[in-house]
Formats: C-alpha cells, sequence, structure tokens
C-alpha cells in the first residue's frame, strides 16, 4: 500500500496532500479520504483503503475499517457488487 501511495504523490508532486472520493467497499457509503505524507508514512483520514487482489484496492468507511480492518478473502466483484479499484483508476479520482 505504501508503495502505491508513493507513486501517487510522485505522480503529482506539486501536492502536499492529495483528497479520494468514493463508496465504502463494504457498506456503499460515500466516502472522502484525506492523505497527507508524515515522516514515518503516510496519514489517512476519513476513511481507509485496503489490498484485496494483486493491484486492486476497496476503500472502507471508518466504521467498516474498525469492524474487519483487514481483508482476509478475495473479494469477488461480481458476486457482492463492490467498488474495487487499480492504481489507474484510483489516479483518475484525484
Amino acid at each position: 500500500m505504501e508503495e502505491l501511495l508513493r507513486s501517487i504523490f510522485e505522480a503529482f508532486p506539486e501536492k502536499s496532500g492529495l483528497t479520494l472520493s468514493g463508496k465504502c467497499s463494504d457498506c456503499n457509503a460515500p466516502i472522502s479520504i484525506d492523505i497527507i505524507p508524515t515522516s514515518e508514512g503516510f496519514g489517512l483520514l476519513g476513511g481507509a483503503f485496503v489490498e484485496c487482489d494483486i493491484e486492486k484496492y476497496a476503500f472502507k468507511c471508518p466504521k467498516c475499517y474498525k469492524v474487519n480492518a483487514k481483508i482476509i478473502e478475495l473479494y469477488d466483484t461480481k458476486a457482492n457488487h463492490l467498488t474495487i479499484f487499480d492504481k489507474k483508476e484510483i489516479l483518475s479520482l484525484i
């Protein structure tokens, strides 16, 4: 995940922070995630996103992230109708 965030900030070097808007992949609630680089990595406010497959990511609202911070099984997007993003899609949200 840190590699993805690092590459996003490299693609937008003029930005000191980014906001990603989307929907929670668990409950489908609209969320806006603010991301800022810190001395120890990155800080996220308003939600999280987690890797759910190789270079595929799911957004989570704070409530759903608190219930299940990790994805144990890979998402089946067709069966569950979940919103899953790849790096290109995440960059398009910026």
